[in-house]
């Protein structure tokens, strides 16, 4: 093969990784849209997750089966399965209840918003727990990042009166942490037995909890919804949920990591024009203006991390 047909094949690899990534990250940002449609339904918390969880189910068991009989598979010790449950369980689970609670209270926007913030949160994680070294640029970044979430809230309190504004911030600030405590231990796992198969035995655990904890609070009762309930289900476990868990993967396989960060930035501004279009949310300058700064300070912060 010729440098210039190599190097024409890396371009359109590259390229067709950053479509890639851009799917995922719009698939990703539906998830707050379909969740408060659910809910505008009369759908509690727990059957939300729980119906995310069972639909999206056999997806991650029939994907987690077919890597396994894979040559050169991985066996896991009892140790490994152990911590790669509790890492579920902490983000699926976990993370995604307080996520799902959270956005009772605030606009699908702010809700993309306060969760796009994990990244710092990972920088801080790292430098006290591995004592990893934070620059000066990391710190403007963390100061940037963190002033655009402020002009969010003060945008969010322009728009009306949301009910217990702060404590489905809070919520959703502590599902940044716990994804974040997530992010920082999963490395050692996804690299030993691949993100793909990763991904569906944490999946597979969280389940196990949702369907446990929907059965002790409505007796997992999960039959007399509406139709629009059961298709907008299918569309938070299969659309916002399965897909771009394994976009994503292929994605970072291809473009690596680094850049796979800045991609993300199509999240929240997905995220917004969605929550206009199918929930009526409205789009103020400081709305803009508090999402562009975020979205800078991250960038700054993946920047310096990639390199």
């Amino acid at each position: 093969m010729s440098e210039q047909t190599l190097a024409t094949t890396t371009r359109n690899n590259f390229i067709w990784g950053v479509v890639i990534l851009i799917i995922a990250n719009i698939c990703f940002s539906a998830k707050a849209v379909i969740i408060k449609l659910m809910y505008r339904e009369g759908v509690s918390t727990e059957s939300v997750i729980v119906l995310r969880m069972l639909i999206s189910l056999p997806f991650y068991v029939v994907t987690a089966l077919w890597l396994s009989r894979r040559e050169h598979n991985i066996r896991l010790s009892l140790r490994d399965w152990l911590a790669i449950s509790g890492l579920g369980i902490l983000s699926y689970y976990i993370s995604s209840m307080l996520d799902f609670m959270g956005l009772q209270y605030v606009t699908a926007g702010v809700e993309r918003l306060l969760l796009y913030t994990y990244p710092t949160i990972v920088l801080l994680l790292s430098w006290l727990i591995f004592r990893k070294k934070i620059t000066r640029v990391q710190v403007v970044a963390l100061i940037i990042t963190y002033m655009g979430v402020l002009l969010a809230f003060v945008a969010e309190k322009g728009i009306g009166s949301q009910r217990d504004m702060l404590k489905g911030a809070s919520l959703i600030f502590m599902c940044a942490i716990t994804y974040s405590f997530y992010v920082v231990y999963t490395g050692e796992y996804a690299r030993k037995v691949g993100s793909a198969k990763f991904t569906c035995y944490a999946v597979i655990a969280a389940t196990v909890p949702t369907v446990i904890q929907s059965w002790w609070r409505e007796g997992l009762d999960l039959t007399h919804f509406s139709g629009e309930v059961y298709w907008l289900g299918a569309w938070l476990a299969i659309v916002a949920t399965v897909i771009p868990t394994f976009l994503i993967v292929e994605g970072i396989r291809v473009v690596g990591a680094g850049n796979s960060g800045i991609i993300g930035f199509a999240g929240p501004v997905s995220t917004i024009l969605m929550a206009y279009i199918f929930l009526g949310e409205p789009i103020t300058a400081l709305q803009l203006l508090g999402t562009a700064i975020v979205i800078l300070g991250i960038f700054l912060l993946t920047v310096k991390s990639g390199k």
